[in-house]
């Protein structure tokens, strides 16, 4: 888990594992999260017929180290470095057929990158196993942009860009850990 960017991984991660050391005030954390939705619209009558279809993939992984120190009463102060890989794409199609003629439109956007920075926050032990906290980030990230537009086969570049950014964002959520 973790607060990351409010742009490609904006959720905190699906799957998060720490592997501490023996005296538990380091771990190694790697996490993955993903997306994927498709969708499809069929409309007809003695208009004609229309089809709709968009599909969206997204993944995104993480790899870092954390550091902790207890401050008592069950509470802990954590941060370190979490290295960042992102990938997304999308596709929207719309297919329109008037009886005569076909018209095919089709919408492509791919951005993938990385990041890297540091994360800290704070964290409260509310059983043994059973870890409740929150963590904020500065993160430095790339991004590589491509969106493009085809009409009948007929392709147009719309974008494609590479930016730079700096990514801060504070505390955005809590998270419940169970540990094993």
């Amino acid at each position: 888990t973790g607060n990351v960017s409010r742009n490609l991984n904006d959720d905190p991660y699906l799957l998060m594992v720490r592997k501490f050391d023996p005296t538990g005030m380091s771990a190694l954390r790697m996490g993955i999260n993903g997306f994927r939705r498709k969708s499809e619209d069929v409309n007809g009558g003695f208009g004609g017929e229309v089809t709709r279809s968009s599909e969206e993939n997204w993944a995104s992984l993480v790899i870092g180290k954390e550091w902790r120190r207890n401050l008592g009463s069950g509470f802990y102060a954590f941060g370190g470095f979490d290295g960042r890989g992102i990938y997304r794409n999308s596709q929207s199609k719309s297919v329109q057929f008037d009886g005569w003629s076909r018209t095919e439109i089709i919408t492509n956007a791919s951005e993938f990158g990385g990041s890297a920075g540091g994360f800290g926050g704070i964290g409260v032990k509310l059983h043994d196993r059973i870890v409740l906290y929150t963590e904020s980030i500065i993160f430095v990230q790339m991004l590589q942009t491509e969106r493009s537009f085809s009409v009948n086969g007929s392709n147009t570049t719309l974008e494609s860009k590479t930016t730079f950014s700096v990514i801060p964002m504070v505390p955005i959520a809590l998270f419940l850990t169970v540990q094993f």
